[in-house]
């Protein structure tokens, strides 16, 4: 059972840059950072509304021969001309607002303004990528992360998150390349050893794997990926027991976490544990019922190995 990924995003936070911003509106300014404000405290909805009127007051909104207000112009896009740059910083950073949400339309249109302003912004692209991939349109989320690679080849997060579109559609040698070059970049990042590992499973580099998950748990103890990832290793190994710990691990920090479940699951079976196995089972659907049916079918392969030795 493959792991979910996780993605880095990338916020493109204006800390009082009023420098070379001179006509911006001091009041955008104050909306812009009181965005950052709510944004800290987890009120994402008060950060899209202090951004929504920072781009407001910033924006000049102009339609030909007449001066038309926001709201009723938004419609009309691919007329407006807007004069301020401040302007794709409030945008950009409402798009990942709304992609935190999982309104991911709404994150791709306020990416896609942000780039009509700044089209050397190498993070709106990266944060349009990442809506994209969350849509599962993975031609449209590769063509973006290339497109902020190529305005800044040192994009550590660009560079993983390819790699993530890479692995997704299943070319995992190409998705192991952008995350070696990602943790040449910064090997700082456990999550990037954790993607790594799971893209070298697949292309049975176990040793590799193992390592790589090992440098998660290195780099950040408390990092229930990391353990995850060297469970799924042990029980390739068939070393259960240690696999089995690992989930535990992986759990006792992560509570909701379906695929260590579903996994810590599996393994029990495979011990012939079957009242454990039962209640890991049950739980994982509680917490991820789009898992059902892979763990069924992983069920299903696992019975017919037994009968069969």
């Amino acid at each position: 059972m493959r792991s979910s990924r996780i993605l880095s995003v990338s916020i493109v936070m204006l800390f009082l840059v009023v420098t070379g911003r001179s006509q911006t509106p001091r009041e955008a300014i104050e909306h812009y950072n009181r965005a950052e404000g709510r944004y800290a405290k987890g009120d994402i909805d008060g950060a899209i509304a202090e951004y929504t009127k920072a781009i407001e007051i910033s924006s000049r909104l102009v339609n030909d021969n007449r001066k038309t207000r926001f709201n009723e112009m938004a419609s009309g896009f691919d007329e407006i001309r807007i004069i301020d740059p401040f302007t794709a910083y409030a945008y950009a950073n409402r798009g990942l607002m709304r992609y935190y949400k999982r309104d991911y339309d709404g994150a791709i249109d306020d990416s896609t303004r942000a780039i009509s302003i700044n089209p050397r912004s190498g993070e709106s692209y990266n944060n349009r990528g990442i809506s994209h991939f969350a849509k599962k349109e993975y031609e449209k989320a590769l063509s973006d992360f290339e497109r902020a690679i190529t305005i800044n080849p040192r994009d550590v997060e660009a560079h993983n998150n390819r790699g993530n579109v890479y692995s997704e559609m299943k070319d995992y040698r190409k998705a192991v390349t952008d995350f070696d070059k990602a943790i040449e970049l910064n090997p700082k990042i456990a999550v990037i050893y954790h993607n790594r590992g799971f893209a070298r499973r697949e292309i049975n580099e176990d040793e590799g794997a193992m390592s790589d998950f090992e440098k998660v748990i290195e780099i950040d103890p408390r990092m229930a990926q990391g353990y995850y990832g060297r469970a799924v290793a042990f029980c390739d190994r068939n070393k259960l027991d240690r696999g089995i710990a690992d989930f535990n691990r992986a759990i006792e920090l992560k509570p909701d976490y379906a695929l260590a479940f579903a996994n810590r699951g599996l393994a029990f079976l495979r011990q012939g544990k079957e009242e454990e196995a039962a209640r890991d089972f049950v739980t994982t659907t509680k917490l991820d019922p789009s898992l059902i049916d892979e763990v069924e079918h992983k069920i299903k392969l696992i019975r017919e190995g037994q009968r069969r030795n």
